[in-house]
């Protein structure tokens, strides 16, 4: 089988051809890429900003980690998104901050929440988690995430639907976007891809889901080492990878283990220079 090496640069290219090509064949486009960009979200810079308190600010610049938000078309009644929180961390009249939970995932996939009743609703994990773990490898997708996955629950709650939303990391002020590369084992388990140097990379990550009995199954390979799992449970796992081990301008070998039926991205965060 000759297999699609992708490079960052055309991803979205390749991208669009791909699904085409596998829509007509009745194909999933498994091995695909789909680009996020990021936007700072003006609402909780640490200097005054509308509707969101400092310590607020502060605290969101301290914890959280990779982040979705968008705003609803309405002010938000508090009364009407309680009941989805798991637990509320701070309340007051004006917001909430709490977690809640990821349908069909466990408890360790619940995603932190701020809801402000000037229509702000900001999803994120905290920030010693890798960017992968918004990936939804249970359900086979890399065009949407827990984090949408979770405010489309809080806005359901207010009769409105996701619109407008925006991917942000608090960690990294400086990126621009995040590739997501996906692969199963209906396409090969395998693909090729080569970073260019003229790029900065912040993270490099990765989510797999194997239904195989055998949690050493559940892997993510680059040039057939596995990359290092941060957790894994209940057929998923995800984890950092090294920056030695995905350098730009060489040409690597991403591959999912030869068992069961598997489903892994490849996430990296970057900045256009």
């Amino acid at each position: 089988m000759i297999k699609q090496q992708y490079r960052l640069w055309i991803i979205g290219v390749v991208a669009v051809l791909l699904v085409a090509v596998l829509i007509l064949t009745g194909r999933n486009p498994a091995n695909a890429g789909q680009t996020l960009a990021l936007e700072a979200p003006a609402f909780v810079a640490v200097t005054e900003s509308a509707g969101t308190p400092p310590e607020v600010a502060a605290m969101l610049n301290s914890e959280a980690g990779i982040s979705a938000y968008m705003q609803t078309s309405a002010a938000i009644d508090l009364n009407l998104v309680r009941g989805e929180f798991r637990t509320i961390e701070t309340e007051t009249a004006d917001y909430i901050i709490g977690s809640v939970p990821v349908p069909d995932h466990p408890e360790r996939f619940d995603v932190h929440v701020y809801v402000h009743t000037e229509g702000w609703i900001l999803a994120y994990y905290m920030n010693h988690e890798p960017a992968s773990k918004m990936v939804d490898v249970r359900a086979w997708t890399i065009n949407s995430t827990k984090l949408e996955t979770v405010i489309s629950i809080i806005a359901g709650a207010l009769g409105e639907s996701v619109s407008s939303l925006k991917y942000y990391d608090f960690r990294y002020p400086n990126a621009t976007h995040i590739l997501m590369v996906a692969e199963d084992h209906y396409d090969g388990r395998y693909f090729y891809i080569e970073i260019p140097t003229e790029y900065g990379y912040s993270e490099r990550s990765f989510a797999v889901y194997n239904n195989s009995y055998y949690s050493s199954n559940w892997h993510l390979y680059i040039n057939d080492t596995a990359a290092t799992r941060s957790w894994y449970g209940s057929d998923m796992t995800y984890g950092s990878i090294s920056s030695s081990q995905l350098l730009p301008g060489q040409s690597h070998h991403i591959s999912l283990d030869s068992s069961g039926d598997s489903y892994g991205v490849l996430v990296i965060t970057y900045r256009e220079q």
